[in-house]
């Protein structure tokens, strides 16, 4: 058995190999070198702000018109207001960290953003 990371001996062996130890590569880090040009990523940072603008300032009118006028609760428009507040909450955790990124051409948070980004988008309903 020979491993890549380290070399084990045994009393017995003569030192020599009859297959050659495959060259150590450094295996290539997800988000150093950017998937899209400069320029994409700008523009994939307008669209997600722009959706994450009309996202948060059309749920917010449908959360304060069902708060101001009475007539309007009816729980057919509680629904609505369900998935309204699901909306804006993917508005502000989720689009936040996908417009960083594309701000700065890859993903700048951690593993834990990484979840936190998957987790928040599936609970919050988009």
């Amino acid at each position: 058995m020979s491993g890549d990371l380290c070399t084990m001996h045994s009393g017995n062996s003569t030192g020599t190999t009859s297959r050659p130890e495959p060259a150590v590569t450094e295996p290539e880090v997800p988000g150093e070198r950017p998937l899209f040009s400069a320029g994409t990523y700008e523009l994939l940072a307008l669209l997600v702000a722009t959706i994450g603008m009309l996202g948060l300032c059309n749920n917010l009118l449908v959360l304060v018109l069902y708060y101001k006028f009475k007539r309007l609760r009816t729980p057919t428009n509680l629904f609505l207001v369900n998935i309204s507040l699901s909306d804006l909450l993917v508005s502000i955790f989720g689009v936040s960290l996908t417009f960083m990124s594309c701000l700065r051409s890859r993903w700048v948070w951690d593993a834990a953003g990484c979840v936190w980004d998957g987790f928040s988008n599936s609970l919050f309903g988009e």
